[in-house]
């Protein structure tokens, strides 16, 4: 078949029944198909005429030209227009056994390209076939233009020798990314696998070298000249970068061109973030950019973390921003660990950090003194000074953060742990995150959601949990995820700031109250925690908790008392005062239903303190209290824990309360035995700060202000002071004078019988007794005294304006009543 023949359809259709616009596509498809003959004849008889210009006859070149001059003279007019196209049987579409080929013609500025049916005359054979097979490595080269020394460069390798393949399933071992048993292994670019392993390549080359062939297979021979192929093959192209880089290795050096042969991947790595000292597994690294455009190099690095229910692996993206000349390598912010001077040291004391972070998976009750921080709605991070009690709990953190979850993957027991996922989630930007991280990422970032959406039930996945191995706990995690009870807020924790808490064993034995009511009110709440899910409602989960009610006048121990059970059950105590929740009725509800679930998991006292706020009886005019007290009501049936209501005010209580509170107590005025109960407890406790003062070594003054002591009107000096710069004798006068004004502030209290006698016949109450001993025991100590009687008394002259208007008033309700 001619290429005239081509243009022609096998069987035409009416060409009149076709639109305009299809009329002229095809007219201009049959213009362009001309145009290609044309140009493909006249290239074939130029070809030809030079080829055959001395031995060619003259008719030969004569038919040439008019082949030549017959195309030319085509034009679209020439060509018969066809008056049909075939149409089909559509039971005859597709059921021809065979294929259709179609090849691409000429492509466009856009990619885009038309479909011939003529196979392209260009094509030439293809590079690798049966002859390219039968050799150990395919070397594929490409041309360089920015070398002066070279001119050619290898591409990549394609290694087809089972013998070679055989040795580098050794050499390559655990190397991430690397399958050695494929058909085709190929290696490029930088061939970072090979050159990250090239001591192992020699090792093992000079191991079969060392070999006897005699004893050995029959392949021993053939296996050792494929493997010197190979290194003489990579000695050629990489002997300066290999070179270069033992260099700067045995130097202790590094510049920042050959940093990618530091960095092997599934080795150890050291750095340091927020001050942390922390070990990683390397997953990968690659020079590349941070978001302000600068040249860094990025290392992608594996830890163990836990994300409520189970352990696994996540991710966290550092980098190295680049430098000039060399720089020592123990100096880069992230390096090696086998460059590390203190090597064992580190692995030991992050051992021994693993530890703890694994001792504190599930929920923990404990106290911590450093800080904490968490990511706002900016992606910054948030940070605070904590010291008080917390509860570690990150399967909480999980249920009541959903938008910053923390979502891990899992640890596989018989996995090789250089090849563990990463997981996703708030983490997988980084666990301290930075504006330089970047989010390219290797694996795909499925924004912290977990399996099926929805995170694995902490019971069922406890009995599963796995225990970590020593190489785990040395790159896990130094951060717990937990609540502040003081801050009211979730926040991640370094576990070296997590300490034990010490109870106070006298707290509950302070609370002046009848022995019977402290016995009720223990007894209550203790056997409520083991109590809590035995009993239910006809509707499951209601009626399940446990409301106290204690009314009373100020500083009678209505809010000690909540405090004094916790403390005595060492369990959390949760304070919630009107400021935690707003006046907003559309979010009071959310807040309150997240608080009171927080507390029923932790088992922790809720103490409302000033109810009254919130269950003041309803009215028909206020509808945004009624709408507050309504939520409250329907809140509190289904809570499930311990709560503490307290209020002055229970007069002012809404009715519908009543049925909802368990227990009820009324707090009375302190009577004389009450009082002289409230003071020696207090007295007692002075006592033992005192003796606690006394032990701790002496503190240098803040500031030059503070170096001068006055007591008695007398002046005296610190050791630091200018009048002590006159020499020893003077500097171990001053601090025998020191030595002995904090003995004598430190004494114990000076009171007698008979004078906390007339202590108790004024009518305070237990708060008013506490601010009048602090502020009595400052005036002590301002003296250089210890506490006593007339300490007392000044401070209760010159404050005794708040006792006389409380009296007054008093005795006016005394004259309305009576």
């Amino acid at each position: 078949m001619s290429h005239l023949d081509a243009l022609v359809p096998p069987e035409p259709i009416l060409f009149d029944e076709l639109d305009e616009e299809e009329r002229r596509e095809i007219l201009r498809h049959h213009q362009e198909q001309l145009r290609r003959i044309q140009q493909q004849q006249a290239k074939r008889c130029q070809k030809m005429a030079r080829q055959n210009q001395d031995d060619s006859s003259e008719s030969e070149t004569d038919q040439l030209a008019k082949q030549l001059n017959d195309a030319a003279k085509l034009t679209p007019e020439s060509i018969d227009t066809p008056q049909e196209l075939v149409k089909l049987d559509p039971a005859e579409i597709g059921m021809s056994v065979g294929y259709k080929h179609l090849y691409s013609g000429k492509e466009d500025k856009r990619g885009r390209f038309q479909w011939q049916t003529t196979i392209p005359e260009d094509l030439g054979k293809p590079a690798e076939d049966a002859e390219s097979e039968k050799f150990a490595i395919i070397v594929r080269n490409v041309k360089v233009y920015s070398d002066p020394k070279k001119v050619l460069s290898i591409h990549s390798i394609v290694i087809q020798s089972s013998l070679l393949k055989e040795l580098l399933k050794e050499v390559l071992a655990g190397y991430p990314g690397v399958t050695v048993g494929l058909k085709r292994l190929e290696f490029s670019g930088r061939f970072e696998p090979l050159i990250h392993r090239w001591t192992e390549l020699n090792a093992a080359i000079k191991k079969l070298k060392q070999a006897d062939i005699v004893d050995a297979d029959d392949k021993a021979a053939d296996r050792l000249k494929h493997a010197e192929l190979l290194h003489d093959l990579l000695a050629k192209e990489f002997q300066d970068t290999i070179d270069a880089s033992t260099d700067l290795k045995g130097q202790g050096v590094m510049t920042y061109e050959h940093l990618w042969t530091l960095f092997q991947p599934g080795s150890f790595v050291f750095s340091k973030q927020q001050g942390q000292d922390r070990i990683f597994r390397l997953h990968s690294s690659k020079y590349g950019q941070d978001r302000n455009g600068n040249p860094v190099y990025w290392l992608t690095c594996q830890y163990v973390d836990y994300d409520g229910t189970r352990w696994g692996t996540n991710k966290l993206n550092v980098c190295i921003p680049a430098f000039d000349g060399t720089r020592p390598i123990i100096n880069l912010p992230t390096l090696p660990l086998d460059f590390h001077g203190s090597k064992d040291e580190i692995k030991a004391k992050l051992m021994e950090r693993g530890s703890k972070v694994e001792k504190f998976a599930g929920s923990h009750y404990r106290a911590y003194n450093g800080v904490g921080w968490r990511t706002n709605n900016m992606g910054q991070k948030e940070k605070y000074s904590v010291k008080g009690r917390i509860v570690i709990d990150t399967f909480g953190w999980n249920r009541f953060n959903p938008n910053l979850p923390i979502f891990v993957t899992p640890l596989h027991v018989k996995d090789n742990q250089t090849a563990a996922g990463l997981g996703g989630g708030a983490a997988a930007t980084g666990e301290y995150g930075g504006e330089d991280e970047y989010d390219e990422g290797y694996d795909d970032d499925d924004g912290g959601m977990p399996l099926d959406g929805f995170f694995a039930d902490e019971e069922d996945e406890e009995s599963k949990r796995v225990t970590l191995a020593d190489e785990q706990r040395m790159i896990c995690t130094p951060l717990v995820r937990g609540y502040a009870l003081k801050e009211k807020m979730w926040l991640n924790f370094f576990v070296n700031a997590v300490q034990d808490i010490d109870f106070s064993n006298r707290a509950f034995d302070s609370l002046v109250l009848p022995k019977n009511q402290k016995e009720l009110i223990l007894g209550f709440t203790a056997t409520q925690q083991s109590y809590i899910s035995k009993f239910d409602d006809v509707i499951e989960g209601k009626g399940r908790g446990i409301i106290l009610l204690l009314c009373g006048p100020p500083g009678v121990g209505k809010t000690l008392t909540a405090e004094s059970v916790a403390e005595e059950m060492k369990v959390p105590l949760y304070m919630m005062s009107a400021g935690d929740l707003g006046l907003d009725p559309r979010h009071v509800e959310s807040k309150l239903q997240g608080i009171l679930d927080m507390c029923t998991r932790w088992n922790a006292i809720l103490l409302l303190d000033e109810a009254d706020v919130f269950l003041e009886e309803r009215s028909l005019h206020e509808l945004e209290r009624n709408k507050l007290v309504s939520i409250f009501l329907r809140v509190l049936e289904y809570y499930e824990g311990i709560m503490f209501l307290t209020t002055n005010r229970v007069q002012t209580f809404d009715a519908a309360f009543q049925s909802r509170i368990h227990i009820s107590l009324e707090y009375h005025e302190l009577d004389i035995k009450s009082r002289k109960t409230v003071w020696e407890n207090f007295l007692k406790q002075h006592n033992i700060a005192q003796a606690a003062a006394r032990e701790r070594p002496l503190k240098a003054p803040a500031s030059a202000a503070k170096a001068a002591i006055t007591t008695n009107g007398a002046e005296q000096h610190s050791p630091t002071s200018p009048s002590a710069a006159n020499g020893d004798g003077d500097d171990a006068a001053a601090a025998k004078e020191i030595k002995e004004l904090h003995h004598n502030r430190t004494h114990p209290h000076k009171i007698t019988a008979r004078e906390l006698d007339k202590l108790c016949q004024m009518s305070m109450n237990g708060r008013q007794i506490k601010n009048i001993l602090k502020t009595a025991q400052l005036l002590a100590s301002k003296r250089g005294d210890g506490l006593g009687y007339e300490h007392i008394q000044t401070v209760m002259e010159v404050t005794q304006h708040l006792h006389n208007t409380t009296q007054e008033s008093e005795r006016a309700k005394a004259s309305f009543f009576h």
